[in-house]
């Protein structure tokens, strides 16, 4: 599997392409590109065959280890790979360690190793641990491991330990990696640690960037702890770090972020120079029966950046949840009845609320490498912006006058 980038421009958006899958040469997918989230190998209240109602397109599943922990001892001595034990044999799948929907729990920190929360307590992975699994798996893309655990407010010690970890992590699992010949078509993505101070991210840089020649793409960890906080990070927080870490990696790698970014931000940082996103945000949503109808296209129906169908005021509601969405959703369902549904606490109702917001999603990524191709990605950023400040400035007006 290989990632080639048409622009040799830093911090601008660009146009990239990963392909030369294994067993699937034909794939090739452009970036900027959300992969799928998932727990355990489903995305959140979809089945798979559900979720070829909404794409026949070719994706990449994102499989949080900590979601599939539990069947680390069956994949030892399973002979196929993870997206045959899912039951999707072709799907694409990427492994990341912490799943970002949800929020991580901090401290418990071990040198040399990195606490992974699962359903049955807290798991330690140092590197050898945390390789044997990926070996099991056969993933199409994985992160190596890291050690994550930083946010804006993290101390300068808490920030050392990190780098520290990271970097000998990187060592370890690349040392692995080498000799593994289940993983030699595997694409490597290295974290690259160190919170919010620069020199600690440089720190990072210059003592993982030897290994250069055996990953594929950099991932920007350690910006925040996962969990639905991620949807309001200020975006002046972060782009400083983020152009930073872009400006001192090769042009020719992939460059990646994790968790619940949303539309606006994720539109900010692939100004940046960010490819690779996730669909985390999609669930975060939808568990609050939220509804993403901002509008895409210049000439699309626009009526609210999102929309809450636990309100009241859909309880009559007869129009679809966004007016000329194509989802099956929209096709089928009226705003009222999925508000009954949650009424009742009918599961139905959180199912077709996520086909929606993954489908929308995805037309929008799809609409963002239009925008970065014709050269008019600024307009797409302007329209998004003023729908999320209209909708910010209702939410306050309705806040101080109830």
């Amino acid at each position: 599997m290989k990632f080639t980038v048409e622009s040799v421009i830093k911090k601008a958006p660009r146009i990239g392409q990963l392909h030369q899958f294994k067993g699937s040469a034909e794939i090739n997918l452009e970036t900027p590109l959300a992969v799928l989230h998932t727990q355990a190998g489903h995305i959140p209240h979809i089945t798979h065959e559900v979720f070829k109602l909404i794409s026949k397109e070719p994706h990449i599943l994102q499989i949080p280890l900590v979601s599939i922990h539990n069947y680390s001892d069956v994949m030892q001595t399973y002979n196929g790979d993870i997206a045959e034990f899912i039951g999707n044999k072709d799907s694409l799948t990427y492994i990341t360690l912490n799943d970002p929907s949800n929020l991580t729990k901090q401290g418990h920190h071990v040198k040399e190793k990195v606490p992974v929360f699962t359903k049955n307590g807290k798991v330690l992975y140092d590197s050898k641990k945390y390789m044997s699994l990926i070996e099991s798996l056969k993933p199409d893309m994985y992160c190596l491991l890291s050690d994550g655990d930083t946010n804006i407010a993290s101390a300068q010690k808490r920030l050392t330990k990190s780098v520290d970890n990271t970097v000998i992590f990187n060592e370890q699992c690349i040392s692995y990696h080498k000799k593994s010949l289940a993983l030699k078509d595997a694409f490597v993505i290295a974290p690259i640690a160190g919170g919010y101070c620069s020199k600690s991210r440089q720190k990072c840089l210059e003592l993982i960037l030897p290994n250069n020649k055996y990953v594929q793409g950099y991932l920007i960890d350690g910006l925040h702890n996962n969990g639905p906080e991620v949807e309001f990070l200020p975006f002046n927080d972060v782009s400083h770090i983020v152009e930073e870490i872009i400006d001192n990696l090769p042009i020719e790698k992939l460059k990646a972020v994790s968790g619940c970014w949303s539309p606006l931000n994720i539109l900010k940082l692939i100004n940046c120079g960010i490819d690779l996103f996730d669909t985390s945000y999609c669930r975060i949503l939808t568990e609050r029966s939220a509804v993403l109808t901002f509008s895409i296209d210049e000439d699309e129906a626009y009526e609210s950046y999102e929309i809450n169908l636990c309100n009241e005021q859909y309880v009559d509601d007869f129009k679809p949840l966004l007016l000329g969405c194509k989802c099956i959703t929209c096709n089928g369902y009226t705003r009222g009845y999925i508000h009954h549904l949650l009424t009742v606490q009918e599961l139905l109702g959180s199912v077709l609320i996520m086909i929606h917001n993954v489908h929308h999603m995805l037309r929008f990524f799809q609409k963002i490498r239009d925008c970065i191709k014709n050269g008019n990605l600024d307009t797409l950023e302007n329209r998004i912006s003023c729908q999320y400040n209209q909708y910010q400035q209702i939410n306050n007006f309705v806040a101080q006058n109830t």
